[in-house]
């Protein structure tokens, strides 16, 4: 699968029209199936495989672990050698792209839009979140729709990114600020995490 960070870069600022017609419906029942039985079921084969007859894309030897909640599985792409914690939040509504080595930790949020607030309708606005190659959000990291996690990134544990994050940097907070800088040449790795029954 392509690297994420090879779509274009200003796909974090186009809003992302919302499905019509049988595509909405098969997305919206896909994610009430999945949320609701499948992501219980302690086998990761029947799980992304449920998740790819929805329509998401997903790589190889990814490990997305029992619990997590998707929301818009077709606008969803996971690269190659990723991880997905227990129980986090995959908000695909805008488009959500995950590079390849990239570790999303337990009970992360990513969000796929928000709300205009000063709208008499509360109209959604939904933008596209892209975390690049050898990303990692520790623990409980919510990451806001519209925002570019940079390749080798790290956002802290518990942090509320609201801004893009340039390549290498970690920042933890909340508003999430630069704390640190990676050194690129650790992003090496390849995972191949895929624990029995989780």
């Amino acid at each position: 699968m392509a690297p994420v960070s090879q779509f274009p870069p200003g796909v974090t600022s186009r809003q992302t029209p919302e499905p019509k017609g049988l595509r909405k419906i098969r997305s919206h029942l896909a994610a009430a199936g999945y949320n609701a039985l499948v992501t219980s079921i302690p086998f990761h084969a029947m799980r992304q495989g449920f998740l790819r007859a929805a329509g998401m894309r997903i790589g190889r030897r990814v490990g997305m672990l029992r619990g997590t909640m998707v929301i818009r599985p077709d606008q969803i792409e996971i690269g190659d050698h990723c991880i997905i914690g227990f129980r986090c939040f995959l908000g695909g509504e805008g488009g959500l792209y995950i590079g390849n080595n990239v570790n999303i930790a337990s009970f992360s949020v990513l969000v796929g839009g928000w709300h205009d607030i000063n709208d008499p309708k509360f109209t959604a606005e939904l933008r596209p979140t892209v975390i690049e190659d050898y990303a990692w959000l520790a623990t409980r990291a919510i990451v806001m729709a519209g925002v570019r996690i940079g390749r080798g990134s790290v956002v802290g544990a518990g942090a509320v990114v609201t801004r893009d994050v340039p390549p290498y940097t970690v920042v933890g907070g909340v508003p999430a600020k630069p704390i640190g800088r990676r050194k690129p040449e650790a992003c090496a790795y390849e995972f191949n995490y895929q624990p029995w029954f989780f």
